[in-house]
């Protein structure tokens, strides 16, 4: 599914670990017999493994804009003007231009900006220790995406959730948030009804996300956007959604004739991909390595289709804000997952010596 992620503007801090190519050398050494170069034992107390929980927390902090490691930031400037977001009338509620852009709120404080995305009243500058899982589960961004950046279609995928419907002449229509160009939203539209290919059944679009309690399945103990909201609730929705983007992927490449096991630990380039473009800023290189966590990530942006699209076809999709899916399979590169517990080091020795064996790992 195709998923728009708006962003505040404030840059944000790129954390990206360095590929450990001599801890690969020494792997492939011991695997043959030969002495692993000087060195590597460091270097392999130095690599630790990336856990999958690490995984959701880092793309979680993203896909959130709360960063529980930038607390000392929000602290120093609580009441000073340093954030950009889109104008709301309340949290999820965007104000539009006569275009249906969204109106931009410069000079925003940082306690401004909570109470925006709805999390005002769970943050105060004098806790030491928040309770940082409840406050990302509760983030609403201007677009009405909540938490983890779930909109409607994505919990009903899941089975957490049923579209709202209503019925006109006969027809049954689903009403939820699809991702469409803002000039459907000029001069005050909020909702129009969208027929394929712009939606897969005719829907009525709205242009921000809406969750309403009568519609939650109770699966898993989730019976109502409170129940949603709660961290270890919201964790399950997350653990589902991944599962689902992987089981995407696999079925996805299968349809083509392809495996995952032909793409993992290879490597693509940001400058030979459709369309070829310079890495974006932070440090990122133009070789990005293939990883199954860097594609559950690129599958939350852009879905498993997209996925597809990067491994099979070579191509480089983008949301609506620029966000390329080639930038978080590179910056989710490198977690275990649950999906084959192997790290792409263990899968190059593990082929050395049984080439014959079909080994999907890890990200």
């Amino acid at each position: 599914m195709n998923r728009f992620r708006p962003r505040r503007t404030r840059h944000r801090k790129h954390r990206r670990a360095a590929a450990a190519w001599l801890l690969g050398a020494a792997l492939v050494a011991g695997a043959i017999g030969y002495p692993p170069p000087a060195g590597a034992d460091e270097l392999d107390r130095s690599q630790p493994s990336k856990s999958y929980d690490e995984f959701i927390d880092a793309v979680w902090a993203y896909e959130s804009d709360i960063d529980p490691s930038e607390q000392s930031y929000y602290n120093d400037n609580w009441d000073n003007p340093v954030e950009s977001y889109p104008e709301v009338e309340y949290p999820g509620r965007v104000i539009r231009d006569d275009n249906g852009d969204p109106v931009e709120a410069t000079g925003l404080t940082i306690e401004e900006f909570f109470k925006i995305i709805g999390i005002g009243h769970l943050y105060s500058p004098a806790d030491p220790s928040p309770d940082w899982r409840l406050i990302q589960s509760n983030v609403i961004n201007y677009l009405g995406f909540v938490g983890f950046r779930f909109q409607e279609s994505d919990l009903v995928d899941l089975g957490y959730y049923e579209f709202e419907t209503t019925t006109e002449m006969q027809i049954t229509y689903p009403i939820h948030y699809v991702d469409v160009p803002n000039s459907h939203w000029a001069h005050g539209v909020r909702e129009f009804v969208a027929y394929p290919p712009i939606v897969d059944r005719s829907t009525i679009v709205r242009d921000v996300v809406v969750f309403a309690d009568d519609f939650f399945t109770g699966k898993n103990g989730i019976n109502n956007y409170a129940d949603f909201t709660t961290p270890d609730k919201h964790i399950l929705v997350i653990k589902d959604h991944f599962e689902n983007k992987y089981q995407g992927i696999v079925s996805g490449l299968s349809a083509r004739g392809k495996t995952l096991q032909d793409y993992l630990d290879t490597e693509v380039y940001w400058n030979q991909l459709d369309p070829p473009v310079n890495p974006p800023p932070g440090g990122r290189t133009n070789d990005v390595k293939i990883t199954l966590s860097g594609l559950l990530a690129g599958a939350h942006l852009r879905g498993a289709e997209g996925v597809v699209s990067l491994l099979v076809d070579h191509k480089n999709p983008s949301d609506e804000n620029g966000t390329y899916i080639l930038q978080y399979v590179q910056d989710y590169a490198g977690y275990d997952t649950p999906f084959g517990n192997r790290t792409s080091l263990e899968i190059k020795r593990r082929r050395l010596l049984r080439p014959d064996l079909a080994v999907i790992g890890n990200g």
